[in-house]
């Protein structure tokens, strides 16, 4: 199998999983705490705010299509993506949260996945998978390099120093989803 059958099978087995995971896990969640909509409101919209929900899990599980393809991957030397070691990962507007890392009120972390469903609402599922996976591999299989993780952290350090100071997540993201879609 050539990279570009890998890359189509990676972003259509991802954007097939991130729905079936949503619909799996969102009438298990929980609307975000008042306290938690009233501390994030500074930054994101209240429909957002209102509309996400929180999944506490006792670990994140590995996709199980990875598996099928663990082969072709390790002959491209292409290293997967570790789930489990991760805290969080949100799925559109449904947030799993590691048990461990669920805290009250919460903090940066929850910031974290915010900004994730903020890009999940701006792209749409598909084209947040795409851009994912496709960051992923143009940056070298670095997890920290991708730029929607990369916009993420970014923001999540700017929120954590200074809380006090408010500023638009949505237009925030917009302007880096404009400034990636011209690359």
């Amino acid at each position: 199998m050539d990279m570009s059958q890998i890359m189509a099978l990676l972003i259509g087995h991802g954007q097939s999983w991130v729905k079936e995971q949503r619909q799996a896990f969102r009438s298990r969640g929980r609307a975000l705490p008042a306290t938690a909509r009233a501390q994030f409101l500074p930054f994101f919209e209240e429909p957002l705010l209102q509309e996400v929900r929180l999944v506490a899990v006792p670990a994140l599980e590995n996709p199980g299509f990875l598996e099928d393809y663990r082969e072709d991957l390790s002959e491209k030397a292409i290293p997967l993506l570790d789930f489990s070691s991760m805290a969080a990962i949100t799925f559109v507007d449904t947030i799993l949260v590691v048990e461990a890392f669920l805290r009250e009120p919460p903090g940066g972390l929850i910031f974290h996945e915010l900004v994730h469903a903020v890009q999940y609402e701006l792209l749409g599922p598909d084209k947040f998978v795409e851009l994912y996976i496709l960051g992923w591999v143009n940056q070298g299989f670095n997890y920290a390099a991708i730029p929607l993780e990369m916009d993420a952290y970014e923001l999540q350090n700017r929120y954590e120093a200074d809380p006090e100071d408010p500023f638009s997540v949505n237009a925030e993201v917009s302007r880096s989803l404009e400034l990636m879609m011209e690359d």
